[in-house]
């Protein structure tokens, strides 16, 4: 028999609202990035295509990019947790006693809600900013700074969702 937190495809199965509350972001998170991709992929292209073969480039496509990749890994990264899907010493883990790898598990994922919790403060400070001084980015795209930079907040919230369900579960027994 299934416990309330045994996985389903690498990713917590989810037994409280509050779980799935957090699934469900971390998963609209990941449709995000997955979207971006695509787009970075197709503007890209079209770049190349007109520097190359049309001999007209678009101003503005490698400044696009690099603002898109960064949504792309905030957006991405709590899905990427929830599922299991970052980097951890598996190795060490699977030798440890089930009751200190629950331990080790609950451990990490403070670590993680610290670091989104820093992530937060320091993404809020520097959105704040932008917005108050009226940075704009240097490039051909002159994009008010605060907007590709908000990534970074809504990457915090993501991850600290996910971090807040799976401690949730480490902390009534459950696995991750």
């Amino acid at each position: 028999m299934k416990g309330p937190a045994e996985r389903e495809g690498g990713a917590i199965a989810s037994s409280s609202p509050a779980d799935r509350f957090a699934a469900a972001i971390a998963g609209a998170g990941g449709l995000v990035s997955s979207v971006l991709i695509l787009v970075v992929l197709v503007i890209t292209a079209a770049g190349v295509w007109m520097r190359y073969v049309i001999g007209q480039p678009i101003a503005g496509i490698e400044e696009a990019t690099g603002f898109f990749v960064v949504a792309i890994v905030m957006f991405g990264a709590a899905e990427a947790s929830r599922r299991g899907d970052h980097i951890r010493i598996d190795m060490i883990l699977d030798k440890a006693p089930p009751r200190l790898r629950r331990w080790l598990d609950v451990w990490a994922e403070l670590s993680v809600l610290v670091f989104s919790a820093a992530l937060l403060v320091t993404a809020w400070h520097t959105v704040s900013f932008s917005r108050r001084f009226g940075a704009y980015s240097p490039g051909y795209l002159e994009l008010p700074m605060w907007i590709p930079q908000s990534a970074m907040i809504a990457g915090g919230v993501l991850i600290s969702l996910v971090c807040l369900a799976r401690l949730f579960i480490l902390l009534r027994g459950g696995r991750t």
